[in-house]
């Protein structure tokens, strides 16, 4: 079994070499063997995340309840939440993101800020709500579980 995921981990290497950019294929396997000997394994978890990053990969993420993203105004669809839940946000110019309960009924602003930027914030409601984003430019919101 050992053998085959160090197998699938240099075929993945050769076949992502093209999309790594700035990183050469010896660049790759030094951060993969920096990875490997770390014991902690949140810690590498995270240090490997930050690679596929780095090679243009997307990440799974088994947390994430929803994502959005747009420019300007926009109100989302309902999202349910079933635990505590951070939101996370990028704009490219100022944002502002309101939640509202199912009903429509205004509940708070999470989040609001003049610049582009990103930022995060705790919430530990549960229900369903739909979130109102205002911006003049791109943004992209993730909801994420909080366990």
């Amino acid at each position: 079994m050992k053998k085959l995921s160090v197998l699938m981990v240099f075929v993945l290497l050769f076949s992502i070499t093209i999309l790594a950019g700035d990183l050469s294929k010896e660049e790759i396997i030094n951060e993969l063997k920096k990875i490997t000997i770390v014991a902690n394994k949140d810690v590498r978890l995270e240090m490997y995340d930050i690679l596929a990053g780095k090679l243009g990969l997307k990440v799974a993420d088994d947390n994430i309840i929803n994502e959005f993203s747009g420019s300007g105004t926009k109100t989302t669809r309902p999202f349910v939440i079933k635990n505590t839940w951070e939101i996370y946000w990028e704009s490219k110019d100022g944002i502002q993101i309101s939640l509202y309960d199912k009903e429509g009924n205004f509940i708070e602003t999470v989040a609001s800020q003049m610049e582009s930027g990103k930022g995060n914030s705790y919430n530990p409601k549960k229900g369903t709500f739909c979130l109102n984003i205002f911006s003049m430019g791109s943004w992209e919101i993730k909801i994420i579980a909080v366990e």
